[in-house]
């Protein structure tokens, strides 16, 4: 799958969260620039559920240097997406400040104890240890036999 760009860089901050958001291969990239809309978030589901069908999983790379919050709307209909099905997927952000991870560590914990299954996402602090850890996530979706192409 070549590169494909949904949200261009240069389009700038508006009504959305993402002032960048792609599809690269088994990658789904945002660039996150305030709060997570619902819409945002309903996105960001279509766009990995897109690339999980072609490729058995999904990594997702999330740059947070920017990144607010995540509106009510938003969490709920992650919450009421993942009780219903987790992908096999890996999610790195970096750049996450204080309220974006211990945001992002309440969400995580809340789905492991609401479904009983681990949702993948690790914070780090630049893109390419980001990037790193994705690329040892892709590997070991290979071995385990998840990877359709």
């Amino acid at each position: 799958m070549a590169e494909q760009v949904i949200i261009p860089q240069d389009r700038g901050i508006v009504d959305s969260g993402f002032s960048e958001l792609r599809v690269d291969g088994d990658l789904v990239f945002a660039r996150s620039c305030g709060p997570t809309t619902l819409d945002d978030m309903k996105l960001m589901y279509e766009l990995n559920t897109a690339v999980f069908d072609q490729y058995g999983y999904v990594l997702v790379l999330i740059d947070c240097r920017l990144s607010t919050t995540t509106t009510p709307e938003a969490r709920k209909y992650q919450s009421e997406r993942l009780k219903v099905r987790i992908i096999p997927s890996h999610t790195a952000l970096y750049g996450a400040g204080i309220v974006t991870r211990t945001t992002v560590m309440l969400m995580v914990r809340a789905t492991e104890l609401l479904t009983g299954k681990t949702y993948p996402v690790e914070m780090v602090s630049d893109e390419e240890a980001a990037r790193k850890i994705l690329g040892a996530a892709r590997e070991r979706f290979r071995q385990q036999g998840f990877a359709k192409q």
